[in-house]
């Protein structure tokens, strides 16, 4: 009998606790990645929950929901995301969302490489492996940072009006410093645009094209499709013009550490998920500095 009560009271408690109101611990903005999250913060401050979704350690198309993310997902008053071919978990539970959530891919002001922005509109929002051909890493271009940090401005704005002018002066704050960055990194990266170089997988080509840089080939394709053996020969030829083999932390690095060993060319480790980012170390400029440092740094001689 009394194994019985505590079992009971264990269940009490549990329900209790499984049954409080969800805005008492929800969140106020959900966004899908961090590198989204780290521009909310700072529009939002301090006074608006901003929580991230998708762990940053892993691809974002590796991901299940579990049922604390599906009860953030349904009580957040603004949820951000890239859109439904880069984290396609979300697409079913936001199918009826559409006055709460944006979507970062459907802004028309975003920046698109050359190789992308020729595309047709039908296939602008995808993987290659999804049948689609458009690099969704958006925010890896500053100047898209920008533009979505004014795309969540106005939408704070829409659902807290009182604090429309708090968000404006974060957003001004926000873009000098990122402005101000992206003239630095210019000139950083200046010297280097010739150094070759190969990455893990085909995401980085808003970054690329932005700073002029030269990437040979990419080991995988955006999705984590291995491209198969004669890709792989194709990198090999590639011989002294690869100063560098950039790896992933949500990847497995061996085949960037064997590549990079057996051309001779040295090997770092790029992050454009920002897995150790967190709003107390700069958000999403430290984010776009630490990509630059890590360029720098292998590609220099």
């Amino acid at each position: 009998m009394k194994k019985f009560t505590q079992w009971i009271l264990l269940l009490m408690g549990w329900l209790v606790l499984t049954t409080r109101p969800i805005a008492d611990e929800a969140p106020e903005v959900v966004t899908s990645i961090k590198p989204l999250a780290a521009i909310a913060e700072a529009i939002a401050g301090d006074n608006i929950a901003v929580n991230v979704l998708l762990p940053a350690n892993i691809s974002p198309h590796d991901y299940s929901l579990k049922f604390s993310d599906i009860r953030a997902l349904r009580s957040a008053r603004l949820i951000i995301w890239i859109g439904p071919h880069f984290e396609s978990v979300l697409q079913k539970p936001l199918a009826q969302r559409s006055d709460e959530q944006l979507q970062v891919a459907q802004l028309t002001e975003l920046v698109w490489p050359p190789q992308d922005a020729e595309k047709d509109s039908a296939q602008s929002h995808g993987y290659e492996h999804d049948g689609f051909t458009r690099d969704l890493h958006v925010w890896l271009n500053p100047m898209n940072g920008l533009v979505i940090a004014e795309a969540i401005a106005a939408e704070l704005s829409k659902k807290y009006p009182a604090k429309a002018a708090f968000f404006e002066k974060n957003l001004q704050t926000f873009l000098e410093a990122v402005t101000r960055l992206d003239a630095v990194n210019r000139q950083r990266l200046a010297g280097l645009r010739e150094r070759g170089f190969i990455v893990m997988h085909d995401g980085y080509s808003h970054f690329v094209t932005h700073y002029g840089l030269t990437q040979l080939a990419s080991v995988q394709l955006s999705g984590g499709i291995t491209q198969g053996i004669r890709h792989y020969g194709q990198m090999m030829a590639l011989g002294e013009r690869v100063v560098c083999v950039f790896s992933e932390p949500q990847m497995d690095s061996k085949p960037a550490l064997q590549l990079a060993q057996q051309l001779g060319a040295k090997n770092a480790e790029l992050d454009p998920l920002g897995m150790h980012l967190n709003s107390g170390n700069g958000g999403y400029p430290a984010l776009i500095e630490t990509l630059v440092d890590t360029f720098v740094d292998c590609l220099s001689e």
